[in-house]
């Protein structure tokens, strides 16, 4: 069973990758290029600070975390999503379920940076899409395999824009 999960999940990775579209509601322009640097996420309360490259694949994980083509960029109005590794090194998201409402995520993009709190954290279904959604504030959606050492599910840590 977990062979199937994992294979269904990998391929609607890589269906979305190859997708030319952006999810519902994102803004079109000019999108960085695929495993392009496009800044850097600090997590102080897990003590991690990663590199984020645009694509969600292991090729961007296995690197530091993977910003979702087509969502928002830091500071901009809409959801920006980021996902990463628990288990697979360099693992930036080993321990996300010791974060908790009102942490603190900090993404850098061209020596801007913003400052997102978080507003909750939440188990989804591994096909739940829907949290790619884009939004009307500036928000962040942080996501990663759950439990530890499975695809079954998604942890999901949702934060906003500070001013």
């Amino acid at each position: 069973m977990g062979r199937i999960t994992l294979r269904a999940f990998a391929l609607t990775v890589a269906v979305l990758a190859a997708c030319p579209v952006a999810p519902a509601g994102a803004e079109r322009g000019t999108q960085p290029a695929r495993d392009a640097v496009i800044g850097t996420v600090e997590i102080p309360v897990l003590g991690v600070t990663q590199t984020i490259r645009s694509g969600i694949t292991d090729r961007q994980f296995n690197r530091g975390m993977g910003w979702w083509p087509g969502t928002a960029l830091p500071g901009e109005e809409g959801n920006m999503v980021l996902a990463g590794h628990r288990t697979a090194r360099p693992r930036p998201l080993w321990d996300i379920q010791k974060m908790k409402v009102g942490d603190e995520i900090f993404v850098t993009r061209r020596g801007a940076k913003h400052r997102y709190v978080v507003t909750s954290t939440r188990v989804v279904r591994n096909d739940a899409l829907w949290i790619t959604d884009q939004t009307e504030d500036a928000t962040l959606t942080m996501f990663t395999c759950h439990p530890r050492g499975s695809t079954r599910q998604r942890y999901v840590i949702t934060a906003s824009l500070a001013s």
